[in-house]
């Protein structure tokens, strides 16, 4: 059993680096569909924001599936469902087809993403190793960094080459994912919740101060993370193609996503480091990370000087990068050293859920808002967003602290 467990811990890293999202085609994404899909800028936004609102009705029910069928086959099943949304994407000959690869892609990310983690802690606690947690998951995060940098430095290319041929490298990352799927397994008798030795003693969530405030500041950081990504993205592409041709900006894109990966991997490398020393502090430092890299966006695109412009705004697109995975390391961590094991699962669900809730919600205004106002005005919107998040990260500080406080005095006691 150690050595099986020993060797999913060490394959879980590359695991996650070639299941954490459709490599290739987030480095060409807007240009895929704009170029190649000949969506507009309302309908590359609505999709997303549909299929997060089809997750949500199938959050819940997916949900019972997971406990049912356990950890370990949710996370193989999660891991095809990556390949069939990528081969919508690239084959999907309508709006309505690419709309289903995307939603695909969504609930791969309910199937595949709180089991694997789950999974995880429960191997590591197996093997008295829990303290490695933080480890074990940004190297996981390192992995995916430096795949995606790599898969950067080409992307572009290939798709100045072949505009398909991206799509082709994302279908066969996503089936070399589902083929080490099969060797990340949950030994623990946690696998499959709903056979726990004492399911009458089952513990009911209560959803705390702190609990609520984790969920609130997940699910916000997130909708600016992922709208900051695309939107960000694809309002950075708008001003280039008003200086350079398809073939320039594709460079100029490719170059930017290289850089932004680069830093990601330093991310990931500094974090572990860092959340020792600034633990309970992370949040509140990264939101204000989010915030000024949507500032650089959004004041970005209105300096005059091409060169200087498309700096600025790239700079605020690789800060998004830096912060997007330490956060979600960060709210993890709170929610495992402050409640019990038997509500992890279900608990990253709801952070994710959440999420769904706020980016289907917000996508939709923004999809209506695109049909009669410039993508300027959204981006201007998210930077609202962005500092109500940082005073949502503050709450959430204090919770953490007042939790703390209370776990001393029991310690005492």
């Amino acid at each position: 059993m150690e050595k099986k467990i020993n060797r999913c811990l060490k394959i879980y890293p590359w695991f996650y680096g070639f299941t954490a999202d459709l490599l290739f085609y987030i480095a060409v994404d807007t240009l895929f569909l704009t170029l190649v899909k000949n969506f507009s800028p309302a309908q590359i936004v609505s999709i997303t924001s549909l299929s997060q609102l089809a997750c949500i009705v199938l959050q819940f029910p997916i949900l019972f599936v997971i406990k049912k069928i356990g950890n370990t086959a949710s996370v193989r099943l999660g891991s095809l469902l990556l390949v069939l949304s990528a081969v919508l994407i690239t084959f999907g000959n309508s709006y309505y087809l690419v709309l289903l690869g995307t939603i695909f892609h969504n609930v791969d990310t309910i199937f595949k993403g709180a089991p694997a983690v789950v999974a995880l802690e429960n191997n590591l606690d197996m093997m008295d190793r829990r303290d490695e947690f933080v480890r074990v998951r940004t190297s996981g995060n390192t992995a995916y960094a430096v795949i995606t940098m790599l898969i950067a430095f080409v992307a572009s290319y290939m798709f100045n080459l072949y505009a398909y041929l991206p799509m082709f490298g994302c279908i066969a990352t996503c089936t070399l994912g589902f083929l080490l799927s099969w060797f990340v397994k949950d030994y623990s008798p946690y696998n499959k919740t709903a056979r726990q030795e004492r399911p009458k003693e089952k513990v009911k969530i209560k959803y705390s101060r702190l609990i609520v405030f984790t969920i609130l500041a997940y699910s916000i950081f997130y909708l600016v993370v992922t709208s900051g990504q695309n939107e960000g993205k694809l309002y950075m592409q708008q001003h280039l193609l008003l200086d350079f041709d398809v073939e320039a900006t594709a460079l100029i894109i490719g170059v930017v996503i290289c850089v932004s990966r680069v830093v990601r991997v330093l991310s990931n490398i500094i974090f572990a480091k860092v959340y020792e020393k600034f633990q309970d502090k992370m949040g509140i430092a990264l939101a204000v990370l989010l915030g000024s890299a949507i500032g650089c966006t959004l004041f970005g695109s209105f300096i005059p000087y091409i060169i200087v412009k498309i700096f600025i705004m790239a700079l605020g697109y690789t800060i998004i990068l830096f912060a997007r995975d330490p956060f979600k390391l960060y709210v993890q961590d709170v929610i495992f050293q402050n409640t019990p094991k038997e509500q992890h699962q279900t608990l990253l669900v709801v952070l994710e859920f959440g999420v769904k809730i706020a980016c289907a919600g917000v996508g939709l205004v923004f999809s209506a808002i695109l049909l009669s106002y410039p993508l300027s005005v959204v981006i201007a919107l998210l930077f609202m967003i962005a500092v109500i998040e940082v005073l949502v990260t503050v709450w959430l500080y204090r919770a953490v602290l007042t939790e703390n406080q209370k776990a001393t005095m029991h310690a005492d006691v």
